[in-house]
C-alpha cells in the first residue's frame, strides 16, 4: 500500500462500467421473472416460423417464404394481423396457426414483452428492484443499515471521504432517503435483520456492516444475522447501553459496539468549559481538544510551523492555505495570514494559541470580552435536558479534574427515572426542575454566575429558544447546543456568535465509520474530506518506528504522536527531535487510511520475525 494513498472518488470510466454491470444484472432480474411469457413467446414465433418455412401450402399468389428468417418476418407480421399470405384452406394444422398466432401473439406482445421492455429502459417505475442492481455492481463497500441520524451522517462522511456505502433502510418514505440518493448511494428497501436483504445489499463483497438504528435490540439481530450470512464480516453497531456494549464487544471484537450519545458527550463537556471545540479526545488520563483556526494578520502564529509548535505546545494536524489547497508538512511549512489549520492540544494550549492569534498582536495587547474559562466569579455550567447526552455530558463534566459546579435543568415530567437517581448519586450536582426556556428558571439554576449554558435537549428548536432566553439575560454567557441541521448551526453562528453547535450523530459518525473501515478504532472524527483515527502502537525491537525522530514520522506518514509512554512515564505532545524506542507505547493520530498502512507494515515485520524463528 502507498503511503499516500487515499480512497478516490469513482472515475467517470467507473461508473460506465458500474452502470453497465448494474443493467446486466437487471436485465438478468427480469428475465428470471418473465421467462416462462418470454418462452412462450419464442415457442409460438419458432413453431409458427417453422410452419410458414416448410409445410405452408404455397399458391401462385402466395408463395412460401423462403428459409427461416423471412418466415420470422411473416410470423411477426401475422402476429399483428398485417400478413399478406394467403389463409391455408384445407391444412388443418395451417388453419389452427393461422387463428392461434394472431390472437396469442397479440397477448404476449402487449402484455408480457412490450411491458418487459418497458421495465427495462424505465428504471423509475422499479426504483426499488433497481437499487439492488445498483448494489450488486459495489466491492469492498460497507453497509449501514438503518438511515436515522447516525446513519446518515455516516453515509455522508464516508461519502466525502471518498468510500463507497450501500444503505439498508425499510422505510422508502424516509426523508432522508431523497438526501442519499442525490449522493449516488444505493438505498436497499427491506429488513436488515433478514439474509436475502443483506445479500442483495451485497454482503458477500462487503468490508463490515454498520447497524445504526436507534434501537439496541434491533443493532444486535442485525449484526447477529450479518455474521449469520458471513462469519467473517466485520460489523459495528450502535448501542446506548454500557452493560450491553461490553458484552458484545467480548463476542463480536474490541470496539464494535458504540454508544452515540458516549462518543459525543467528551466534545460537548470541553466546549462547555472552553470555547469553539470542534472534537475532544481522551489520550492516557488528559483530555485534547481539536479546533480550526484562521491566522490572522500580523498575529503571533505566522511564522514557521514547528517554531509556533515549540512556542504554544500545540500541534497542527491540517493545513489549507488561503487558496484552498492543502499543504502538507515539511520541516520548513509555514503559516500566514489567511491558513486554516487544524490544531490539537490541550484545552488550555489551544485557549493560549487563540490568544495569540489577534490581528496586530503582534504589537498590541490582546484584550478579552468575554471569559474564556471558568472563572471563580463564572464556575457554573448550566446542563439543560437529562436525556441520554445529557446524562454523559454531566458525568464528563463530573470527572474533570478542575471541575465546575453543576447544575442540570429538567422538566421532570418525562425524564427516565435511573437517570435522576444517577445525577443524584453524583457529589456537587444541583438538579432544578421546570422549563429552562423560562429565564426565571435558568435564574434559580444560577444564570447570572454561569460561564456556559449547555442546550441538550432532542429539539432543536427548544435547544435554540434555551438559548436566546439566556444570551438576552447574559450576552456575555458562553452558550453550548445541540442540533441536527447544519443550516441552523451556520445561522445561529451568523445571527448570534453561538459557534458550539453540535450533532450527536455528527460527532458520532466518524468514529464509527473508521472502525468499520479499518477495525478496533475507539477514536475519529472529521478534518476537510480525511477521517482521522487514534491508533495504539507497542514498539518491539524490530518495530519499523523504532529510532525513527517523531518529526520524521510525521513527515513521511502524515502521523502525529500525541503521547509516549516510557519507562512508567507519560510524555504528552513529546518533542519533535525524541526518537521512539524499543518497548515504548505511543498513542498515534493519522487519517485512518493511514492507519491500515501502519497496521500493515507492522503486520509485514511480525511475519518476517515467525519465519526467521521458525
Amino acid at each position: 500500500m502507498n503511503p499516500s494513498s487515499r480512497a478516490t472518488r469513482t472515475s467517470p470510466l467507473r461508473q460506465i462500467n458500474r452502470l453497465v454491470r448494474a443493467n446486466l444484472y437487471d436485465f438478468r432480474l427480469l428475465l428470471r421473472e418473465s421467462w416462462l411469457v418470454l418462452v412462450a413467446f419464442v415457442f409460438l414465433a419458432g413453431i409458427t416460423s417453422t410452419y410458414l418455412a416448410f409445410f405452408y401450402p404455397e399458391t401462385p399468389g402466395s408463395p412460401r417464404p423462403q428459409g427461416l428468417p423471412e418466415a420470422l418476418y411473416e410470423t411477426l407480421t401475422l402476429m399483428t394481423l398485417q400478413s399478406d399470405l394467403d389463409f391455408p384452406r384445407g391444412d388443418l394444422a395451417g388453419e389452427l396457426i393461422f387463428f392461434l398466432t394472431p390472437f396469442l401473439g397479440l397477448a404476449l406482445i402487449f402484455q408480457s414483452v412490450l411491458n418487459f421492455g418497458r421495465l427495462l429502459l424505465d428504471k423509475g417505475s422499479r426504483r426499488e428492484a433497481w437499487q439492488v442492481a445498483l448494489a450488486s455492481t459495489y466491492r469492498d463497500h460497507i453497509i449501514i443499515c438503518g438511515l436515522g441520524r447516525v446513519g446518515l451522517r455516516i453515509v455522508t462522511q464516508l461519502h466525502t471521504a471518498g468510500y463507497e456505502t450501500v444503505v439498508v433502510e425499510r422505510d422508502w418514505d424516509s426523508e432522508f432517503v431523497p438526501r442519499v440518493l442525490n449522493l449516488g448511494v444505493p438505498v436497499v428497501l427491506g429488513d436488515a435483520r433478514e439474509a436475502t436483504i443483506l445479500q442483495q445489499a451485497g454482503i458477500m463483497q462487503a468490508r463490515a456492516v454498520v447497524a445504526a438504528i436507534n434501537d439496541d435490540l434491533l443493532n444486535v439481530e442485525i449484526a447477529l444475522g450479518a455474521r449469520g450470512v458471513r462469519p467473517d464480516i466485520r460489523v459495528v453497531l450502535r448501542v446506548f447501553n454500557e452493560e450491553l456494549d461490553r458484552n458484545l464487544e467480548r463476542a463480536l471484537g474490541p470496539n464494535s459496539a458504540f454508544s452515540a450519545s458516549a462518543i459525543a458527550a467528551p466534545t460537548c463537556a470541553a466546549a462547555a468549559v472552553s470555547r469553539e471545540i470542534d472534537y475532544a479526545l481522551m489520550v492516557g488520563e488528559t483530555q485534547l481538544g481539536v479546533a480550526q483556526i484562521v491566522v490572522q494578520r500580523e498575529s503571533k502564529l505566522s511564522g514557521f510551523v514547528r517554531a509556533i509548535e515549540e512556542e504554544t505546545y500545540v500541534r497542527i494536524l491540517h493545513q489549507v492555505n488561503q487558496e484552498g489547497r492543502i499543504m502538507r508538512y515539511q520541516p520548513l511549512s509555514q503559516l500566514s495570514a489567511g491558513d486554516r489549520i487544524t490544531v490539537i492540544g490541550t484545552l488550555e494550549r489551544l485557549e493560549d494559541m487563540r490568544q495569540r492569534n489577534v490581528p496586530l498582536s503582534k504589537v498590541a495587547f490582546l484584550k478579552t470580552e468575554r471569559p474564556v474559562r471558568p472563572t471563580e466569579r463564572y464556575n457554573t455550567v448550566i446542563v439543560c435536558g437529562l436525556g441520554k447526552i445529557g446524562l454523559r455530558v454531566v458525568k464528563q463534566l463530573h470527572s474533570l479534574r478542575s471541575r465546575p459546579r453543576i447544575v442540570v435543568v429538567r422538566l421532570g415530567t418525562n425524564d427516565r427515572p435511573e437517570f435522576v437517581q444517577q445525577i443524584r448519586q453524583l457529589d456537587d450536582v444541583t438538579d432544578v426542575i421546570g422549563d429552562a426556556r423560562n429565564l426565571e428558571v435558568l435564574c434559580r439554576a444560577g444564570l447570572d454566575e454561569a460561564y456556559s449554558v449547555a442546550a441538550l435537549t432532542s429539539d432543536d428548536l427548544q435547544n435554540v429558544q434555551i438559548a436566546l432566553t439566556a444570551r438576552r439575560h447574559r450576552p456575555d454567557v458562553h452558550i453550548v447546543l445541540r442540533t441536527f441541521s447544519d443550516a441552523l448551526a451556520e445561522r445561529l453562528a451568523e445571527m448570534f456568535g453561538i459557534h458550539t453547535t453540535y450533532s450527536t450523530s455528527a460527532l458520532a459518525g466518524p468514529t464509527m465509520a473508521a472502525a468499520a473501515l479499518a477495525g478496533d478504532i475507539n477514536q475519529a472524527f472529521f478534518v476537510g474530506d480525511r477521517i482521522f483515527a487514534t491508533e495504539e502502537a507497542h514498539l518491539s525491537d524490530k518495530h519499523p518506528f523504532v529510532n525513527i525522530r517523531i518529526d520524521d514520522l510525521r513527515e513521511r506518514y502524515i502521523t502525529l504522536v500525541l503521547e509516549v509512554r516510557r519507562d512508567g512515564r507519560s510524555i504528552l505532545l513529546p518533542d519533535l527531535d525524541l526518537r521512539l524506542q524499543n518497548g515504548d507505547r505511543a498513542t498515534l493520530l493519522a487519517p485512518i487510511n493511514m492507519i491500515q498502512h501502519l497496521r500493515h507494515l507492522e503486520g509485514a515485520v511480525i511475519t518476517k520475525m515467525a519465519r526467521v524463528a521458525e
